[in-house]
Order: C-alpha cells, then structure tokens, then sequence
C-alpha cells in the first residue's frame, strides 16, 4: 500500500490523466470525424480528381452544388439544370442516388452529366479543412467540394 505523502499526488495525477484524455477530442487520419454533419450546408463542387490523372473542375463551382436534407433527400443543381434524389450514410459510407432532374440543355462544354454521374458513384465521404470529399466506387477518383 502506499504511504500517505505519497497517495494524494498520485491521486491527483491520475484524475488528471482521465480529465485530459477525456476532454481532448479524438484525431483522425485524414481528416474531421465521420460523425460532421453533412446537412445544413449547400455543398458547392471544387472538382474531380481521377486515378487517371485526369481532372474535371467546373468554371463555377456554384453552378454545381448538393444539399443533403436531415431526412435523406438531396437536392442538387448541376449547371442549367436542378434535381434531387436520396442519399444514405452510415460511418464513413455514403450512397448517393440522383432520381430527377430538369432537362433543359445546357451548353456543350457543360459537366453536368459528369457531376451527376459521380455522384452516383460515390462510395466514401470524409471531411479535411472544411471541405467535404466523396470517394467514388472501385477507387476511380474523390469528388471535392467546399461551402
């Protein structure tokens, strides 16, 4: 057993020990926690970095952007069109199905085809520096998008 002297500062050491490990917030490889709430922002899409090499970066990021609704419905714009779908996530995987959208034609040059298509492919989410990445399926590329 221990003396006396010696079991107060040791007493206290300890309950510092636990206040500090239970106060400081976890670190995570990567990036912020899984558990950072992807609704209540409209997500504006930076660009789509490919294992390829290749990049697609609209020319607006505004003109290409996603909400996601506290009940599992999404709306997106993609260019001159708007639409809406269905998401779900659990941990740190997401499933991302776009069911509608307007059909004006948007110009040639436009991406709107390639956001959509990415983000029906989205496999994994994860958060770094305030920006909201999505991994897409087979390890094809990450879509970044900022607020």
């Amino acid at each position: 057993m221990l003396k006396q002297p010696l079991f107060r500062p040791f007493m206290v050491l300890c309950l510092a020990a636990v206040v500090l490990i239970f106060s400081h917030p976890p670190l995570y490889a990567g990036g912020m926690p899984d558990s950072e709430d992807i609704t209540g922002v409209v997500w504006k899409w930076q660009q789509t970095r490919y294992n390829n090499d290749q990049d697609a970066v609209p020319p607006d990021p505004s003109g290409y952007t996603i909400a996601f609704n506290p009940d599992g419905t999404l709306n997106i714009r993609a260019d001159c069109n708007r639409g809406g779908g269905k998401y779900s996530n659990k941990g740190e995987s997401i499933t991302i199905k776009v069911t509608h959208t307007t059909r004006a034609m948007c110009p040639p040059d436009s991406l709107e085809q390639t956001f959509i298509k990415d983000l029906n492919a989205a496999a994994i989410y994860f958060f770094k520096d305030g920006n909201l990445y999505l991994d897409l399926k087979y390890d094809t590329g990450t879509m970044k998008f900022g607020r």
